[in-house]
């Protein structure tokens, strides 16, 4: 059980950050980075990353309190 909800969180964690990464390579070589809009983007998706991340670590966490112990 725990196993599986760790693998979701790392496989929706890989999703988001190919995302943001495969948008910022397109935007790079669309507005190169001296570009003030490449930056407001960089910001933007590490504010994304930022908050996407807590919100899984916190979704696994609350399984772990809940569930994992409970298996063993």
């Amino acid at each position: 059980m725990m196993w599986a909800v760790t693998g979701w969180a790392a496989a929706t964690w890989l999703k988001i950050t190919m995302a943001l990464a495969a948008v910022l390579g397109i935007l790079w070589l669309l507005l190169d980075t001296g570009s003030g809009w490449f930056w407001a983007a960089v910001v933007g998706a590490v504010l994304v990353e930022w908050q996407a991340t807590r919100a899984l670590a916190a979704e696994w966490g609350a399984e772990a309190r809940y569930a994992w112990w409970w298996t063993r």
